[in-house]
């Protein structure tokens, strides 16, 4: 927070990761530098996000994702009101944030508590549902060799285990993926095998952490009282075999069901894609896409979404692939420019 009086923006972080995670930490000081307060907030899909304040506790269907951080948002504006002098609301994030952000906009145009001045994508995804699958298929035959998935997931695990223990890195995020690509079991996997892996262990965090709140018995059993003691590392290794569709056919859109009977699953696909808020994307001035053509989670149907929908409020830079030039010069200034 600045002394004096100051924008305050909100930075929503991407799928799996942490209000405090490297990229997180990168923005939050861009931005700060830019001249706004700022507020870090983990993603619905982080664990402790899942412990502490999901209203559900199954991540993943992003309306009640977004009801969750708006919430969030509120107490946290009501909670900074009372020390400091905001001039006003913004809003951005990337990865999955991106995506959380324009429809945590769409949703104030309705309640109205912050009446948003800008609102910045960086890097989103256009449907959850499609981006997620893509990773999970590129744990296939031909990015994995003579291995299969589980024996690529089974030593995933073993080479988290020994990561964490030697470093100082502990959230699955750019700098994880980095180290893992090193680590002698991977070094010559393609590396697609390596992000669907490292984006696999996320998932699997997440799932376990519901299971474990709404004592579903999807992973661990029913009423088991799990200690700070006990070997989690069955359940993850469990929770590590499920891809992202299992997870939405076995286990959250059962639960949609039971919150909301009829409830099918080409609605849930819907209403995790921007094209459900196409309308609004295209004549809102205040929301701008910043992010990469080759981007891994888009295909040129995305790309060309973008840019239909957004207009000259899309800058989409020929390389830089998924988040990969967001503490570059050029991306990073073209950030403080947007939001501004």
């Amino acid at each position: 927070m600045h002394d004096e009086e100051a924008p305050l923006l909100f930075i929503v972080a991407g799928t799996g990761s942490e209000h405090n995670s490297t990229k997180m930490n990168f923005l939050t000081q861009l931005f700060y530098e830019a001249g706004f307060h700022v507020v870090a907030l983990s993603s619905p899909t982080h664990m402790n996000f899942v412990v502490s304040f999901s209203k559900y506790g199954a991540p993943g269907y992003v309306p009640h994702d977004v009801e969750d951080l708006y919430r969030a948002m509120r107490w946290i504006k009501q909670n900074l009101e009372e020390a400091y002098k905001i001039n006003g609301y913004s809003i951005t994030g990337y990865s999955l944030g991106g995506l959380h952000s324009a429809f945590l906009s769409k949703l104030d145009e309705e309640r109205h508590d912050f009446n948003f001045q800008r609102v910045l994508m960086l890097n989103p995804p256009v449907s959850l549902y499609s981006s997620a699958l893509r990773f999970d298929s590129w744990l296939s035959p031909e990015n994995l060799g003579n291995k299969t998935p589980r024996q690529v997931v089974n030593e995933l695990i073993e080479a988290f285990s020994e990561i964490y223990v030697q470093s100082d890195i502990i959230d699955l995020d750019d700098n994880f993926l980095y180290a893992l690509s090193q680590h002698i079991n991977f070094s010559k996997m393609d590396m697609k095998a390596i992000i669907a892996g490292a984006f696999r262990m996320s998932s699997a965090s997440m799932i376990f952490s519901s299971d474990v709140c709404l004592n579903a018995g999807y992973i661990v059993p029913v009423n088991r009282q799990l200690g700070v003691t006990d070997n989690l590392m069955p359940y993850m290794r469990v929770a590590a075999a499920i891809t992202f569709e299992d997870y939405i056919d076995e286990y959250l859109l059962p639960y949609l069901q039971f919150l909301k009977p009829g409830t099918t699953k080409g609605e849930f696909v819907k209403n995790c894609d921007l094209e459900s808020i196409r309308d609004y994307l295209s004549n809102s001035d205040k929301i701008f896409v910043l992010g990469n053509e080759d981007d891994i989670i888009l295909n040129d149907a995305d790309v060309e979404f973008l840019r239909n929908t957004f207009g000259e409020r899309a800058f989409l830079f020929p390389h830089g692939g998924h988040c990969g030039n967001i503490m570059f010069g050029p991306f990073a200034r073209k950030a403080q420019e947007l939001i501004r």
